[in-house]
């Protein structure tokens, strides 16, 4: 289901996040974007991964990580929204961002679309981490269990309504 997966922002979580990425999902294709392009490329040289763009990630990913500040959401968000208006395939957004809960990204990104908000913590970048997992009506069960899956890399995963 997802086997493009791209990350926007590749700070401290995102890039915890990356790497359980890389871990959950090795099949999958994985693009990384940045605003500071350089921080991306040395992370995908890591990872064994590609560098990208926001546009490319929007374009062309099935499960979209948003790892940007939330005062930076809105911004980033609203560059891109051309370009995810434009997908006529299912993809899923993923969002870090405290307290932007899953219908605030939603207009935001200038859709109904799906999303997944969730908070990491900083033990993740170990796997040691509790990562609270937002229960949202418009995922899939089967998106809502990879996502799971895909997340439990970072440590445990707990769903909250």
């Amino acid at each position: 289901m997802f086997n493009t997966i791209g990350f926007i922002g590749t700070g401290t979580m995102g890039s915890a996040v990356a790497r359980a990425a890389v871990k959950g999902a090795p099949e999958a294709s994985i693009l990384l974007s940045n605003r500071t392009p350089a921080k991306a490329e040395a992370l995908a040289k890591d990872l064994g991964v590609q560098a990208s763009d926001n546009e490319t990630v929007a374009r062309t990913c099935s499960l979209i990580f948003l790892g940007v500040k939330p005062q930076m959401m809105a911004g980033m968000l609203e560059a891109i929204a051309p370009v995810l208006a434009a997908r006529s395939d299912r993809f899923v957004l993923a969002s870090m961002a405290a307290g932007l809960d899953a219908r605030r990204i939603q207009a935001m990104a200038g859709g109904k679309y799906p999303v997944i908000c969730f908070m990491p913590n900083t033990p993740v970048a170990i796997g040691e981490g509790i990562v609270l997992l937002e229960e949202e009506n418009s995922l899939s069960p089967q998106e809502l269990s990879q996502a799971k899956e895909l997340l439990a890399a970072l440590g445990v995963v707990e769903t909250v309504p």
